[in-house]
């Protein structure tokens, strides 16, 4: 019993936590950690294990620049190195996204 304990108390411990969550409701509304999804988004690097969470909640894929996920898939994404990245969501393409990693 006690190895059991030990092994999941490791294994928490080092199981890779999202560094951020952008979770996109029925409809496309794209929320981070709870709060709107702002044009510019901030992520808190870990090294070479950054993760980044998307929950498509909705009925049709979408693209939030690098990170993707189709209707009804949670995906994570691992940034490997800091830096500033850009793009569009396939479904506001008239709007951009920055993801600035550091």
């Amino acid at each position: 019993m006690i190895v059991v304990l030990v092994a999941v108390t490791v294994a928490w411990m080092f199981w890779p936590r999202p560094s951020v969550r952008i979770e996109i409701a029925p409809g496309g509304i794209a929320t981070v950690d709870g709060d709107a999804m702002p044009e510019t988004l901030f992520i808190a690097a870990r090294g070479r294990s950054t993760v980044v969470r998307v929950v498509n909640r909705d009925t049709v894929r979408h693209q939030l620049a690098l990170f993707g996920a189709d209707a009804g898939a949670t995906v994570d994404f691992t940034i490997a190195y800091p830096g500033t990245y850009g793009g569009s969501c396939s479904a506001h393409p008239a709007g951009s996204l920055t993801y600035v990693i550091r």
